[in-house]
């Protein structure tokens, strides 16, 4: 498996040399040996290269970057609490996790940048590879590859954000501070536009070679494209791209749930994308979230805690035991260090008594220097994802049975684990849209999804409030009492970050109510 370097990036400006000729002045001559963008991309290997580098700023190459605020989907909503008790530990991410947002916390600045550095690297390289002289077929299929991280990118942006500047060529920093925002309409439509140009070039799973395995794929692409279309509501499109997937033949749910997140399952059967991680000690090619979200007792940050709703919500399905560790958990055997069999997340600095299983990594897998360097593949959508998307679609086209058909091949796999927990649903209507939603909070806990999920059902404040009313009568021994007390209808969008406006003189504008 080939892991996408996240240290890696264009070196455009990077001088190799300054070589001044004798009979001219040093500014008569032009930088002799310097890579640029008028001299780079004239190889097979120098475009294949730049596409690499736009996998690798997707993700940054640290934790402070991108891949911190991956945990806004939990923390801002029902299923996660900051985690971490200490006041002043990432104070911001404290002031996230109760909606108290604020445009100039810095969680906000860094992951709207961040993303942005990620586009821009894809629109150089847009530009770059569709001059170059080397193969059309080859050419055809990286310029794919761009469009479908540009697009992973913008949907990334725009369901936190809104609508946002819409930049599609590279631009000087003067002219990309006159940028306004561009409708959150405009920015789906580029994002569906991109992914179905990327759907129509790249292979399929299967004919990616095994060392190309986590590249952009047509699965891929057509999956994000029937998200797009969930989020715009375009339900019978949906349907339809799903149906694409499905009918590909090309993922199914065969791994058993508890090794979907598994260092030893890299892509796996169900994977239609995900960011791939390995442990080298030499460059940072891993990620920290395994250490970010780990009891503080175990070498850990402790941050990003499932709340005992979640857990509640569960009731007797077994894939609770492999989404949430508890206190006193049986994880493994007993170690000179730590007792896994009796699992301690250090109650004293932890606000719920529990961690995420997901991005839990067994001690037989951290390599020595795990901070940045976890090979724990990050996956960013699943195959239960998509049945449940075309559930969704199906049941709001009034087509019910084949809704169930979706619903039911995710719960079965879940039934796998316990046999007779997880039963078939038989529901119709409101009812079956019902247990879909909370199929995708079971399945896709702390993965990232619930609070985006819960803005485009359209429902983040009432559930939020249904949270808060629950957690004034619990009897949990640990987060009972515990509120998100800040919650309003201005949290369905993030604020764009106040620097951002700073620095666009006003020309980039301000989400309602910040």
């Amino acid at each position: 498996m080939k892991t996408f370097p996240r240290i890696f990036t264009l070196a455009l400006g990077l001088s190799l040399s300054l070589g001044v000729q004798s009979c001219k002045t040093f500014l008569d001559v032009s930088p002799q040996g310097q890579q640029t963008t008028d001299n780079y991309y004239t190889t097979a290997d120098e475009c294949k290269a730049a596409v690499m580098g736009c996998y690798a700023l997707s993700d940054q190459d640290d934790w402070w970057k991108i891949d911190r605020s991956r945990m806004f989907g939990d923390a801002g909503s029902d299923d996660a609490w900051k985690g971490n008790s200490i006041a002043g530990d990432q104070r911001e991410f404290g002031d996230f996790a109760r909606f108290f947002w604020l445009p100039n916390n810095e969680w906000f600045d860094n992951r709207y940048t961040f993303i942005y550095q990620a586009i821009g690297n894809c629109n150089a390289a847009l530009v770059g590879i569709d001059k170059a002289p080397i193969d059309p077929a080859l050419k055809a299929q990286l310029l794919g590859e761009l469009k479908f991280i540009r697009a992973y990118n913008y949907f990334e942006l725009v369901k936190g954000y809104g609508g946002v500047p819409l930049v599609l060529t590279p631009v000087s920093p003067s002219e990309s501070l006159t940028i306004p925002r561009a409708s959150t309409a405009a920015c789906y439509a580029q994002i569906i536009k991109d992914l179905q140009e990327a759907a129509a070039v790249l292979p399929e799973k299967s004919a990616r070679a095994s060392s190309d395995k986590g590249r952009a794929t047509k699965g891929a692409a057509n999956g994000y494209l029937a998200k797009a279309y969930l989020f715009t509501e375009q339900w019978a499109l949906c349907q339809q791209t799903a149906e694409t997937v499905i009918n590909s033949g090309e993922y199914n749910l065969n791994d058993e749930f508890s090794r979907v997140w598994n260092v030893n399952n890299p892509n796996g059967n169900e994977s239609l994308f995900e960011l791939n991680y390995n442990a080298n000690q030499t460059f940072s090619l891993g990620t920290y979230l395994t250490v970010v979200m780990r009891s503080r007792a175990d070498g850990g940050w402790g941050f990003n805690t499932p709340t005992s709703n979640l857990e509640q919500a569960f009731g007797n399905d077994p894939r609770r035991q492999w989404t949430i560790i508890k206190q006193g958990d049986n994880v493994g055997p007993k170690t000179a260090n730590f007792d896994y069999s009796n699992y301690d997340t250090k109650l004293s600095e932890n606000e719920s008594g529990r961690i995420s299983r997901k991005m839990f990594l067994p001690l037989a897998d951290r390599p020595a220097n795990e901070g940045n360097h976890s090979p724990l593949n990050r996956i960013e959508l699943r195959y239960p994802d998509l049945l449940l998307m075309h559930a969704e679609a199906s049941n709001k086209l009034g087509q019910d049975a084949k809704a169930l058909v979706s619903l039911n091949m995710v719960r079965a796999r879940a039934n796998r684990l316990s046999p007779g927990t997880v039963l078939p649903r038989t529901s119709t209507g409101a009812q079956l849209l019902a247990d879909i939603w909370l199929e995708r909070r079971l399945e896709l806990a702390m993965e990232g999804h619930r609070y985006y999920d819960l803005v485009r059902q359209k429902r983040l404040v009432p559930v939020m409030q249904a949270f808060n009313a629950d957690q004034l009568t619990s009897t949990d021994p640990y987060d009972k009492g515990k509120v998100k007390d800040q919650i309003s209808d201005k949290n369905n969008l993030f604020p764009i970050p106040t620097n951002q406006i700073q620095l666009s003189g006003g020309v980039v504008t301000q989400n309602p109510g910040y």
